[in-house]
């Protein structure tokens, strides 16, 4: 006879049964089984409220309490009045002897335990019930260290545990100290580490630890290391040290041992067993250089006579001549102004009645030398510079009798002013140079003080019966305190003589002292023609305020 076909539902009802009968006879754990056995194969809130019951008389109270609340969650209205009235009950019970915990861990994948049973891996459930009181929560990953600690869950609250998992060690750590009072430079595995105090990290495994100096040597220690473990080391050096003597047969040169200087004329010490060169080296004598090999306390002693050089070309002593000593040099250059002058033009051009005027910057010419005394590589100089520079202006004017200006705006005419200025500088400047063989950079720079003489000549022409006005021309002069500034690149056609290319810079004021005004006159040369009348000129200023030059030069300079 064929047996009836087993399905999910065949299955839960058996389950259920045996569920029941397990809690009539009290095997509670038995009756936990079954039920969910049985919600596994078809839920229904029979099998969901047989769990909560078991893990209830088990002493499980906030998986019970969780279960409690999610037959009440799933099946809501569907859920009897009877199941329901006791799932109510059973939470409100529960609630003061459990709380809630939250663990948060920082990696996932990790296996998270309480009081010893496993929750699952991270990221686990927000929440978890649990009794009230002390748990252990244990958290394990590979690759990093274990976390362990104890967490107090209150009655019906919440408890959190934030987790952050640290690296596994994968090394360990070492520490070496040195008896005596002489630092020992620490080798391990044959590679030099650094000097005695030293700690640092070494990989897992058989390690070979010496020390050495140059007069000592500490016998070699092999350790075991493991990951995460600290060793202390202590070496214990013995006295190994050779002996060097190194002197000259005059007492002069400069002796080198492995590459530092030991002394002048004689030198007599200790250093470590093994290969040593040293070198005496001094100014017009050939280069002695000798290798030696000692053994432990050996001593070598060495008496050098150093050699004259067989040859040396004068070019080949000039190139090594110090950039030290008397310097000069001398130059010409062109110059534009920067800022225009400040004339009565430039700066009062509407109160003269004009319409308009035209007042390009100046441009001009000089000549400059100086001398001084260079310590390679800043040196000091006194400069004397001589510039003559002019300007045109011109100022126009329509006749308007709106204007009201002295000279006025009518007649209509165009008025054209040559303006030229002449003057010289002396200034302490202090020079910094940068020499390579061919070439060299400088720059230099200071005050001093200057003196420029101006000249104005206008002249006034008109179609209107009006006599041409020529005025002038007239000179005036200011002094004043002055800058210098000079940047260089010069092509060295010897040692001592160099061809020059550069930018020269000259501030001065026009209004410090002296006079930059001329004054004001109704006539400055005879009427000339029947019926005409002088054009009035009202005083000008010939230049105002910071006068300002630049421009580029061609020189030479001469030593040191």
């Amino acid at each position: 006879m064929a047996q009836p076909a087993t399905t999910p539902a065949v299955t839960a009802t058996n389950e259920l049964a045996a569920g029941d009968k397990a809690t009539h006879a009290k095997d509670f754990a038995g009756a936990l089984t079954h039920y969910q056995a049985a919600n596994q194969a078809a839920p229904s809130t029979r099998a969901e409220m047989g769990v909560a019951d078991a893990l209830y008389n088990l002493g499980k109270l906030g998986e019970s309490y969780e279960t409690y609340a999610d037959v009440q969650q799933t099946y809501g209205p569907k859920l009897g009045a009877a199941d329901k009235a006791l799932a109510t009950k059973r939470m409100k019970e529960i609630a003061p002897k459990t709380g809630w915990l939250s663990i948060r861990v920082s990696e996932p994948g990790a296996e998270v335990d309480v009081d010893g049973a496993s929750i699952g891996s991270s990221p686990v459930p927000a929440l978890k019930r649990v009794a009230v009181g002390t748990h252990a929560v244990h958290i394990t990953k590979a690759g990093f260290q274990p976390f362990d600690v104890s967490t107090n869950v209150p009655a019906d609250d919440k408890s959190v545990v934030e987790v952050t998992l640290a690296p596994a060690a994968n090394q360990g750590h070492v520490v070496v100290h040195a008896s005596g009072t002489e630092p020992l430079r620490v080798v391990v595995d044959g590679v030099d580490v650094g000097a005695t105090p030293w700690e640092g990290d070494l990989p897992p495994g058989q390690h070979t630890i010496s020390g050495r100096s140059s007069s000592s040597t500490a016998e070699a220690q092999t350790v075991q290391i493991t990951a995460g473990s600290k060793t202390a080391i202590d070496l214990v050096s013995a006295a190994t040290a050779a002996h060097l003597q190194i002197r000259t047969n005059d007492g002069k040169g400069i002796i080198y041992v492995d590459g530092v200087v030991k002394g002048e004329g004689a030198f007599e010490g200790d250093v470590a067993p093994g290969p040593h060169t040293f070198v005496v080296s001094r100014e017009g004598y050939e280069r002695f250089e000798k290798s030696v090999t000692l053994a432990e306390r050996q001593t070598d002693a060495e008496t050098v006579t150093l050699q004259t050089l067989k040859t040396a070309s004068a070019s080949a002593q000039e190139g090594e001549r110090p950039y030290q000593g008397l310097y000069g040099g001398f130059g010409l250059n062109g110059m534009f102004g920067v800022g225009g002058l400040g004339t009565t033009l430039e700066t009062n051009c509407s109160t003269l009645g004009a319409a308009s005027c035209d007042t390009p910057n100046a441009l001009g010419g000089g000549a400059f030398g100086y001398v001084g005394w260079t310590w390679d590589p800043v040196g000091f100089e006194l400069a004397i510079a001589g510039l003559v520079d002019s300007t045109n202006q011109k100022a126009t004017f329509t006749g308007s009798s709106s204007a009201t200006g002295v000279p006025g705006g009518t007649p209509a005419r165009t008025e054209s002013f040559s303006f030229l200025r002449a003057g010289g500088m002396a200034a302490l400047r202090a020079r910094v140079a940068y020499q390579g063989r061919l070439w060299r950079i400088t720059g230099a720079g200071g005050v001093g003080f200057s003196y420029r003489e101006m000249v104005m000549e206008r002249d006034a022409s008109s179609s209107t019966p009006v006599a041409p006005s020529k005025y002038g021309p007239f000179t005036e002069g200011y002094y004043s305190p002055a800058i210098s500034a000079e940047v260089a690149f010069h092509l060295r056609a010897s040692p001592t003589l160099a061809l020059a290319v550069g930018m020269e810079f000259w501030a001065d004021s026009a209004s410090i002292g002296g006079n930059n005004q001329v004054p004001a006159t109704q006539q400055s040369s005879p009427i000339t023609g029947r019926g005409t009348v002088p054009i009035p000129t009202p005083s000008y200023t010939l230049a105002n305020g910071a006068q300002v030059m630049l421009g580029p030069f061609l020189g030479m300079q001469f030593g040191p």
